[in-house]
């Protein structure tokens, strides 16, 4: 027995040991020849940090995974089948995206081919399968329109490029550094590298000195940051702004105009947003008339008259509109701009105002007003009673999903609903330029770890308790 006992206890150890060994070997070179040297901002989404996360939520509720997880008695033919080897990991120990400054809008990775036969094979049947072509430059490359990604591979790496607006002339020179300059990170002393090895959390932000990571647990996801921005101060210590009390969402921002900077990338962020040329909205003309304050808020539901226009036809066989008035129970929403008695007539004057309605935001009816503080929308005509409130955050979002739910009535979003709880994300100035993130998701189930409650909750038809 003490035999037993001795060559148990070392196999364990030597087992612990390996495993250690393993990490910091997997560590030293999983995050090597993936990131431009030029890289603004880098992501890591450790895949087996999260994979070792749910392995011992399993282990500590194998009830909960047994009654959900999908067995299938009988293997389907095609199960029978080796899928052929890819030649590539798609799923390395942690995947690692960047982001280029001079290629907005855009998310780059990078992958280490070790077969490039295997992964050339592959790669023609799976884009075959999708009848998309594979184009020959000095490497190979793929647009794939409909999943907004460029693949672009040569015989050791492939540079994959995710965007909302994909233009392979963009991403070409990026390309071009990854496949044929080898123009990547391959110094674990590089301070973004060591910062990648040093994180422990499931998925890691960086940019220069900034840093906020995201950790899934037992019945909650936990996002936590300090970021610094370039101008100290950049928002207000203390924020006043207008609340609606046990609402079911409560959003509000003070992006703090008086600091020009701040003004200037609105400016440059709204100029893409096509709502304000559809409404005659003249983007610098707006961001004059406001001082940077919003807050929206929904809480239960309100009656609409709608005008319904059919067309029927005369004894004289004339075509004559008929205007019909039918109710509808829309969620109560309510919007302030602050903005002192300047904003509603700018509106008015570009027609985005009519007979008090904010005609500019369709589908609901939006009653305008302003006072001396603030311009007001709201989709209930009386107006709903609100409060003031002082806080030392400038964002603060926080939304109950059930009473969310139960507002709107978005179509499918029911299982959502069922599964998680709450949603609160802070931020507020620190010291000079040091601004803190603080959020958390929260599920129904304290036990279970949340991606876990909306893998399964999410397969079945009725949502999972």
């Amino acid at each position: 027995m003490k035999k037993f006992l001795k060559i148990t206890l070392s196999l364990l150890v030597i087992l612990v040991i390996g495993y250690f060994i393993y990490t910091k070997y997997q560590k030293t070179v999983v995050f090597k020849n993936v990131v431009h040297i030029d890289a603004e901002s880098v992501i890591k989404v450790s895949i087996h940090d999260i994979k070792k996360t749910l392995i011992f939520d399993a282990l500590s509720s194998p009830k909960y995974y047994w009654n959900n997880a999908q067995f299938s008695e009988q293997k389907k033919e095609n199960d029978t089948i080796e899928e052929p080897e890819k030649g590539i990991d798609l799923l390395p120990y942690a995947l690692v995206f960047y982001t280029i400054k001079e290629v907005e809008n855009t998310l780059f990775t990078t992958f280490k081919i070790k077969n490039a036969e295997l992964f050339d094979a592959y790669a023609k049947r799976y884009f075959d399968d999708k009848n998309i072509p594979i184009h020959q430059d000095r490497y190979h490359y793929v647009i794939d329109e409909k999943s907004n990604r460029i693949f672009a591979w040569n015989s050791k790496r492939l540079a994959v490029a995710f965007s909302l607006n994909i233009a392979y002339h963009n991403c070409k020179p990026i390309f071009d550094d990854v496949l044929l300059k080898n123009k990547l990170i391959s110094n674990n002393n590089h301070f973004y590298i060591d910062k990648l090895i040093a994180s422990n959390a499931h998925i890691t932000y960086l940019k220069e000195k900034s840093e906020v990571n995201l950790n899934f647990m037992d019945g909650k996801a936990v996002l936590k940051g300090l970021i610094y921005s370039k101008i100290p101060k950049t928002f207000k210590p203390e924020n006043s702004y207008v609340s609606l009390p046990n609402a079911s969402l409560q959003l509000y921002l003070d992006a703090n105009f008086k600091n020009n900077a701040n003004k200037k990338e609105a400016k440059k962020l709204l100029e893409k947003a096509s709502f304000f040329k559809k409404n005659n909205i003249e983007i610098p003309t707006f961001l004059d008339q406001i001082n940077g304050v919003f807050s929206l808020a929904v809480k239960g539901t309100t009656n609409q008259n709608d005008t319904i226009i059919t067309y029927e036809y005369d004894d004289n066989f004339e075509k004559v509109e008929t205007r019909t008035i039918q109710e509808s129970m829309v969620p109560a929403i309510t919007m302030s701009i602050g903005s002192e008695n300047k904003l509603n007539k700018y509106l008015e004057s570009q027609g985005a105002i009519q007979q008090g309605i904010l005609t500019a935001i369709p589908y609901y009816t939006f009653y305008a007003k302003q006072d001396s503080l603030n311009a007001n929308y709201s989709t209930v005509k009386t107006g709903l009673i609100t409060q003031k409130k002082k806080e030392r955050y400038f964002f603060s979002l926080e939304t109950n999903f059930s009473l969310l739910q139960q507002d709107l009535h978005i179509p499918k979003a029911d299982r959502i609903a069922a599964l998680l709880k709450s949603l609160k994300i802070n931020a507020k100035q620190g010291n000079e330029n040091r601004i803190e993130l603080k959020g958390k998701l929260e599920g129904f189930n304290d036990d279970i770890n949340i991606i876990s409650q909306l893998f399964f909750g999410l397969q079945t038809k009725d949502s999972i308790p």
